[in-house]
């Protein structure tokens, strides 16, 4: 008579037992792994801060939190400032259109004082007929995000368009010729 009872043999549980506990070991390596010291910028003054001490030499505090310096890289904090301009006169490069922009944008930045735009999104309305034109509001958007290196070149980044790029904006709410420039900034 067997004494099957549709229960697993037990080096079926082995094994799993055996990869659950390679699973564990993995996952403590991995947590207790330490990151490596950043590379010394002054190698000098560590090379003369470990030959020997001088006596009459007081020693510094060490840094508080607030002398560190804080890793690099975009402030999740974005900020959002528009124009309304026309939209045809700006993409043909009219002379007018584009020193409007440029006034309207720096009344815009001044509150962002010391501040740089690392990545900048610009979304741009168009209507016809009281629908949004895909094609000219991008065309717009992107007339925009060329000028604005110009408009405020100690602001803004040079134009690239992995940087400063344009796009539609197709709300319902949005009037035309609104270019809303979504500003991404540095860490401070």
């Amino acid at each position: 008579m067997s004494r099957d009872s549709g229960r697993p043999g037990g080096t079926y549980l082995a094994g799993w037992l055996f990869a659950d506990l390679l699973l564990v070991i993995v996952l403590v390596v991995l947590g207790s792994e330490v990151p490596a010291a950043a590379p010394d910028p002054h190698p000098s003054q560590t090379a003369a801060a470990t030959a020997a001490p001088d006596p009459s030499r007081s020693s510094s505090p060490s840094p508080t939190p607030s002398d560190t310096a804080r890793p690099g890289g975009l402030d999740p904090v974005t900020a959002s400032v528009g124009v309304r301009l026309d939209p045809d006169a700006l993409i043909a490069g009219s002379p007018s259109e584009t020193a409007e922009l440029t006034r309207q944008v720096n009344e815009e930045i001044k509150r962002y004082a010391g501040r740089t735009a690392a990545f900048v999104m610009v979304f741009g309305t168009v209507r016809s007929g009281g629908a949004v034109d895909t094609g000219r509001s991008d065309a717009y958007a992107t007339a925009v995000a060329r000028q604005l290196p110009q408009a405020a070149p100690r602001f803004f980044p040079p134009y690239s368009e992995k940087i400063i790029r344009g796009y539609h904006d197709s709300g319902q709410a949005v009037p035309s010729g609104t270019a809303r420039i979504e500003l991404f900034f540095l860490l401070s």
